[in-house]
């Protein structure tokens, strides 16, 4: 199909799914025109039968079902819909092929069939080799037997969100935030996600909450996110547990939000909270010494605590390590800078090297180490996983913010002192 009948076969798409949200939630229609979300067709069709039929739990898959699911992505990768839109049809096509040969273990005779068939796409589709390459080196992983079911959202969010992650200047505008919501309703309409909404509504809600993460959110804004996810818990009530997560992510861990209430012990045994910090710049490092990068990030963290010992800039750290002792013995030795520090291994005694599932961290959702939050003076989240140079320029521009603050202050209180002092003699007369 020519380039024209497949721009003309996407209109289609974006104009007859009719996946469009309202810029008011729960509240009066904007004025402005709604937001469209082109999803790529290939993804509108459910090609293949019901995942919850291939949930064997790593058992053999019979080759009599395999031959149909060779079938059915052969007939999925030569539609109509799909050869129009190639570019964006590979990955969802295929995903589906994968979601449903994830949990079972391939033959070594079913493993190598299904890599020639996606090796042999790339004579068909040459100008598509470095995707197809992707789904190649993926059915390394989903061949043998997989513990989870891969999600399907994974193989079409870049293109049903198509902004990217990053919006300019770091603040999410309202129509970046029309079309991430409107971009969450078009996903839970697909085929797959229906055929597994459970599991797939998990996904797509830490998708989009996640996806707030890179940039600035206002006040309305936020209330808008919450909103939307308030009407998708009163639809699917089954999932009002994980809404409830995300609403406390929305709340608390995205950058502009002041910083949830934070408490617990330091490493000689003292409690301290979070907030006693107001009033500083605190840099908030989720570390452990089983984590190579996270040492690596060890003698920024120094320069800067000398740098700015002057201007209130303070370095709290969260510790994953499994036993507390292992960080005291490299603060000890001068290693890890000596900041205070929480020790958050409780509650997993079976831990050996890394505790990484503490209360502290599975409430700040930490899931990569280090992550490091930068907060200001008034405990708002102002820079999320800042490292190295990057992280030491931030807090140059922000202690330059302060010295600004301070001179004009400064300044302002001479100026009143100096009229003052011109008007005592009048007042003396």
């Amino acid at each position: 199909m020519n380039k024209p009948m497949a721009a003309a076969a996407a209109l289609i798409v974006g104009v007859g799914i009719g996946f469009l949200v309202s810029r008011a939630v729960n509240g009066p229609a904007s004025a402005e025109a709604p937001t469209s979300i082109d999803v790529p067709a290939a993804a509108l069709k459910m090609w293949y039968p019901p995942v919850q039929e291939f949930e064997n739990e790593g058992g053999a898959l019979d080759d009599e079902r395999f031959d149909g699911l060779m079938a059915t992505l052969d007939e999925a990768m030569t539609a109509g819909e799909t050869l129009a839109d190639i570019e964006r049809s590979i990955e969802p096509n295929v995903q589906g092929f994968f979601r449903r040969i994830a949990n079972a273990e391939l033959s070594a005779a079913q493993t190598e069939r299904a890599s020639a068939y996606l090796t042999g796409l790339v004579d068909r589709h040459p100008e598509h080799e470095s995707v197809i390459d992707r789904q190649v080196s993926m059915l390394g992983i989903y061949g043998p037997a997989y513990p989870v079911m891969p999600s399907f959202m994974t193989s079409v969010r870049s293109h049903v969100y198509p902004d990217g992650l990053y919006p300019p200047d770091g603040v999410f505008d309202d129509a970046w935030i029309d079309r991430m919501l409107a971009s969450f309703d078009a996903m839970l309409e697909l085929p797959e996600t229906v055929n597994d909404f459970e599991r797939e509504g998990r996904h797509l809600l830490r998708g989009l909450t996640q996806r707030l993460q890179y940039g600035r959110i206002n006040d309305e804004q936020t209330e808008r996110v919450l909103a939307h996810l308030d009407g998708f818990a009163q639809k699917h009530p089954e999932l009002a547990d994980v809404v409830d997560d995300r609403r406390h992510y929305v709340k608390y861990l995205l950058t502009g939000r002041v910083a949830q209430s934070t408490m617990g012990e330091d490493l000689d045994g003292i409690e301290f909270a979070l907030e006693e910090y107001r009033g500083k710049i605190v840099v908030l490092v989720f570390s452990g010494e089983w984590c190579g990068p996270c040492r690596g990030e060890y003698p920024f963290h120094r320069f800067a605590m000398e740098q700015y010992k002057d201007y209130e800039v303070v370095f709290l750290g969260v510790n994953s390590d499994a036993d507390p002792e292992v960080i005291l013995a490299s603060k000890a030795r001068g290693e890890a800078p000596d900041y205070r520090t929480w020790w958050d291994g409780h509650s997993q005694p079976d831990a050996e090297i890394a505790a990484t599932k503490g209360p502290i961290a599975t409430s700040w959702e930490v899931f990569g180490w280090p992550t490091i939050y930068v907060l200001d003076q008034d405990g708002a989240i102002v820079h999320i996983n800042k490292r190295g140079g990057d992280l030491l320029a931030t807090l140059d521009d922000m202690v330059a913010d302060i010295r600004r603050a301070r001179a004009e202050q400064a300044l302002a209180l001479e100026t009143d002192e100096d009229e003052e002092a011109s008007e005592s003699p009048n007042e003396n007369q």
